[in-house]
């Protein structure tokens, strides 16, 4: 071990919704998930989402990153741009991606193609499969472009914003709203797949948890943590050529089935392994046998009945599931 150099330094953070999968690509560049702050929600509510905005070149010969949220960032291996990233707007920068939310996983497939999986708002938790330039819609769109179960509610962008109660999907009169449709981009890319996409009238309100502070843990999502690509000569056949991913919410992995070409999701998509906890992030042995799951130390959940609890069975742990050959 050397002395440690840094590669890149005045990236954007903040104190929600920081994404931050670093993974190196088949291609010897590393890849970087950002997402965008948590911008427009909670105490972040009058901060404006810049996950559209792209770095002007002026910002990139400053070194200046404050563009960088809500993107899928791409990096030589010495923390420079490479010469075959995408030109934005006239502009070569690390953006590989954008319109992003907060893509916690990212995992390469066959023939290095890049997956992530993305958090959603009320609905709508992505997997999608990412693309050199390629806009994935956030904050106009969440999930598919359909005007299903979301509208952008800009709360940034109200006159009195500051005095104003946030909440997710009871929008005050003076807060601007825009339809998904009402947007578009050609370079807009829909996921490969939602954890859920729900009518435009669904009723997001829970009485049986609202009263705790809970009731998000009752909305149509997962709150997917990682992604990874399962081989197809690997150990478990059910599993081939799958992503599995973990989630926060529901303590569960999800097995995603993927087409011959990994460019289509086919069939059911299968919950294994739920417990009353959150699963932070997994790896997978070289054998494919025995799959890896850390969860986190505290947080809100599912318990084994589907009720939300703040008590985990095994906080701040690395869970073992052992294929053994039998069902």
């Amino acid at each position: 071990m050397g002395d440690p150099v840094i590669l890149i330094d005045g990236m954007p953070a903040g104190n929600d919704h920081n994404g931050g999968r670093l993974i190196f690509g088949p291609d010897g560049k590393l890849y970087l998930s950002k997402g965008e702050m948590g911008h427009n929600q909670f105490g972040n509510a009058c901060l404006p989402i810049e996950a559209q905005r792209l770095p002007t070149a002026e910002e990139v010969k400053n070194q200046d990153w404050t563009a960088y949220v809500g993107k899928v960032l791409r990096f030589n291996p010495d923390g420079s741009i490479p010469e075959d990233n995408p030109v934005l707007n006239g502009v070569r920068s690390h953006v590989f991606t954008y319109g992003h939310r907060n893509p916690q996983g990212l995992t390469f497939g066959p023939d290095g193609i890049l997956y992530s999986c993305e958090h959603g708002p009320s609905s709508d938790d992505e997997i999608n499969l990412l693309e050199a330039g390629g806009n994935y819609g956030w904050p106009q769109v969440a999930g598919f472009r359909d005007n299903h179960g979301y509208v952008y509610a800009n709360y940034s962008a109200a006159p009195n914003c500051k005095d104003l109660k946030w909440d997710a999907n009871l929008i005050p009169d003076d807060v601007p709203k825009q339809q998904e449709t009402d947007w578009n981009a050609p370079n807009f890319k829909e996921p490969l797949k939602t954890f859920y996409t729900v009518p435009g009238n669904y009723d997001y309100s829970d009485l049986r948890c609202a009263d705790a502070g809970l009731d998000y843990i009752d909305w149509p999502t997962i709150a997917p943590s990682s992604i990874l690509y399962y081989p197809k000569d690997a150990a478990v056949p059910a599993w081939r050529n799958s992503l599995i991913v973990t989630a926060l919410k529901n303590g569960a992995v999800y097995i995603v089935r993927l087409s011959d070409s990994g460019r289509q999701v086919q069939g059911d998509v299968d919950k294994e392994f739920h417990s009353r906890n959150r699963y932070r992030g997994a790896a997978i042995d070289p054998s494919g046998e025995r799959l890896f799951v850390i969860t986190d130390n505290a947080g809100n959940g599912l318990d084994e009945a589907l009720i939300p609890t703040g008590e985990m069975k095994n906080p701040g742990s690395i869970l073992v599931f052992h294929y053994t050959g039998k069902n």
